[in-house]
């Protein structure tokens, strides 16, 4: 493995904002305020891939619960009895795609998510991703309120609310 995956701090945001920026199209990058924000509400959940390079990737998640959506520009909303981890981004440089960096990321989270006993991992699919989750063993989830489905109209292009069930 040419990276290292370690928890995100907050002196990494600058980099991990650059890092959105080149992997997300302009109307779904989030504000580095909103990414502080989400780093604070669960510090334990956020990780970055770096190489000798710098930061090239990163995956924030919070505990949360099957069928709840996080908006996007929204704030991570923590149940008191989470059942599952919401994985809301994952990004990859240009420069490190194609070196399983974010498999390697997604992997951290549900080992993250399994030694908490969580029963899920849920996530919304953009930028014509769902193959990849698919093969992630992850499927659409269409077992949502109506509000919460709404919640997938405020993602540019498709979205789609997929979760994976963890065997504890």
């Amino acid at each position: 493995m040419s990276f290292n995956i370690r928890l995100m701090r907050e002196s990494d945001l600058i980099a991990v904002h650059a890092v959105q920026a080149l992997a997300y199209i302009p109307e779904m990058i989030e504000s580095l305020d909103i990414l502080k924000a989400r780093l604070h509400a669960s510090p334990e959940t956020a990780w970055v891939a770096e190489n000798k390079d710098g930061i090239g990737a990163y995956l924030v998640a919070y505990p949360s619960q099957r069928g709840k959506i996080s908006a996007l520009g929204s704030d991570f909303d923590l149940p008191s009895i989470p059942d599952a981890l919401y994985v809301h981004d994952v990004a990859v440089a240009p420069r490190m795609a194609g070196q399983g960096v974010a498999v390697a990321l997604v992997q951290r989270a549900l080992s993250c998510a399994q030694s908490r006993d969580f029963q899920y991992v849920c996530l919304v699919s953009v930028q014509d991703s769902l193959s990849f989750w698919e093969k992630l063993g992850f499927a659409e989830d269409k077992n949502l309120s109506p509000e919460q489905s709404s919640l997938l109209l405020t993602y540019v292009g498709p979205a789609y609310y997929c979760s994976k069930k963890l065997s504890n």
